[in-house]
């Protein structure tokens, strides 16, 4: 978790962008591990934590939806809204893909007509690009 504070903190100074699904917006409830989930009481600092700047929201439109779809039937452990995040990433050209799910790390280099990277989040050098990272929530 270290890893991401840090990636948050670059994405704060400017230095990357942090792209995510909207999907992000409802499986944030969910804590991976955890049985139990966030309560209706933490919505106000979601809907802040939402509204930063540094985080660029990929909408889940028919395109990306469909690409979630080819996705899904050509890799068939992604799970749907995984696949709605690597579409969004792919749609976006996102340069990495953070995950912790290994499911995700085993497409490293797979998906895509540039590969996407898909490894563990990781401090990134800052780099002339505009392109930031997509880092998933779990």
């Amino acid at each position: 978790m270290d890893v991401c504070l840090k990636l948050e903190t670059q994405a704060k100074d400017g230095k990357l962008e942090i792209y995510t699904s909207t999907v992000t917006f409802t499986e944030c409830v969910w804590i991976k591990g955890n049985p139990n989930k966030l309560s209706r009481q933490h919505e106000a600092v979601l809907q802040k934590y939402f509204m930063h700047k540094y985080l660029k929201i990929v909408i889940c439109d028919r395109q990306i939806a469909e690409a979630a779809r080819l996705l899904i039937w050509d890799y068939p452990s992604l799970r749907p809204k995984d696949a709605i995040h690597v579409a969004s990433a792919m749609a976006q050209q996102i340069e990495e893909f953070h995950s912790y799910d290994s499911d995700h790390i085993k497409l490293d280099g797979k998906l895509g007509t540039s590969p996407l990277k898909i490894c563990n989040p990781q401090v990134i050098p800052p780099a002339p690009s505009s392109q930031g990272n997509l880092i998933l929530p779990n």
